[in-house]
């Protein structure tokens, strides 16, 4: 529970882990992560639940060394959220593995010793996991490609939607002129580059500000060009920060952008995308990874190293009603088809019938 409030896992986390309180009512479980933080979520005091403070940075060489020692040594499974899980444990390890970012693109992944550890790592994982779970068959398949060597069984269970995403919000709108959203980390594969090249020719024909969502300070692979690009453009490009997931202007964020733009140069499943849609929020995706399994006809595609391209598809979406409309429709739809408590119930069914424990 380390990256409970890191922006795609802290999501997986926080909806995942309360279901799975519910559904697995048998097995007492341990929370290992900074204690002050979790004891913060109401599912966290549950009298089932203990709590150990870990506080081990991630990918370091500290929590390679801490982790064995903080596991209880009466655990019957360690669920690992991530694939830098505790080498030298050796009780059943389920592990989650949402992407192979690290060896599929490593000159975005700065430094010899990064790119080496997820190396040494993914092996580990193939090498000591009782079973993975993926969370598009895209991450399965480029597993299997990269680190080939194992016996144990991958399974498929993607990642969810809650259902109030699909309620109303309450509140106006949180920006005072129609926008254009982007909700993501500013790393480089998330290509906020290209979508700011593409907003700079597109913004002369339309109203829109571009309004960026998600943490730029202190990335290890921070996209200072996106940054700089951003800056240069003044006050129609409007960068709000980091929002909290449980956060309700994330969610008037999403409710009155008139399209979500996720030009990722990698991706295996977006969840940004999916809440948007929930939210009633055309999408346009790059059509790279797992997106178009994800998404499939309820988004619209653009080739995200073009961006021209992305500008035409900006235009066309916000200047069409028509094709707005017919993309919250397919989207909606779409968007019904994910849920967490599925993906809970998927994740207890492989926990029992691979007898974990």
């Amino acid at each position: 529970m380390r990256m409970v409030q890191a922006a795609g896992i802290g999501t997986y986390l926080q909806e995942l882990v309360p279901r799975l309180f519910k559904v697995l009512s048998e097995p007492a479980f341990c929370l290992l992560g900074p204690a002050n933080v979790l004891r913060a979520f109401p599912w966290a005091r549950h009298p089932h639940i203990s709590i150990i403070d870990c506080r081990a940075g991630i990918y370091s060489l500290r929590e390679q060394a801490e982790l064995p020692v903080r596991i209880p040594r009466r655990t019957a499974l360690y669920w690992s959220p991530h694939y830098n899980i505790p080498i030298l444990y050796r009780g059943p390890l389920l592990v989650t593995v949402h992407d192979t970012f690290h060896l599929a693109m490593p000159q975005f992944v700065e430094g010899r010793h990064r790119r080496a550890y997820a190396r040494l790592m993914f092996r580990a994982v193939r090498a000591k996991a009782a079973a993975i779970v993926c969370v598009s068959q895209f991450a399965k398949d480029q597993l299997l490609r990269f680190v080939p060597e194992g016996r144990q069984d991958v399974t498929v269970v993607h990642n969810g939607v809650d259902r109030s995403w699909f309620a109303p919000v309450a509140g106006t709108s949180p920006h005072g002129k129609p926008y254009v959203l982007f909700v993501g980390s500013v790393k480089p594969h998330k290509n906020l580059s290209r979508l700011l090249q593409a907003f700079a020719s597109v913004q002369k024909h339309i109203p829109h500000d571009l309004v960026i969502i998600g943490r730029r300070e202190g990335l290890i692979t921070g996209d200072a060009s996106a940054v700089a690009l951003a800056s240069a453009m003044g006050d129609r490009v409007v960068c709000v920060g980091e929002l909290d997931h449980g956060n309700e202007l994330l969610r008037r964020f999403y409710r009155h952008a008139d399209v979500l733009v996720m030009p990722s140069l990698y991706e295996s499943f977006g969840l940004p995308a999916l809440e948007a849609l929930a939210s009633g929020c055309p999408v346009i995706v790059s059509r790279v990874g797992g997106l178009p399994e994800v998404y499939g006809e309820g988004a619209m595609y653009c080739d995200p190293y073009n961006p021209t391209d992305i500008a035409d598809r900006i235009r066309l979406m916000v200047s069409d009603r028509a094709v707005r409309q017919q993309y919250c429709t397919a989207g909606h739809s779409v968007a019904t088809q994910y849920d967490w408590d599925a993906t809970a119930e998927q994740l207890a069914t492989l926990m029992r019938t691979s007898r974990l424990w």
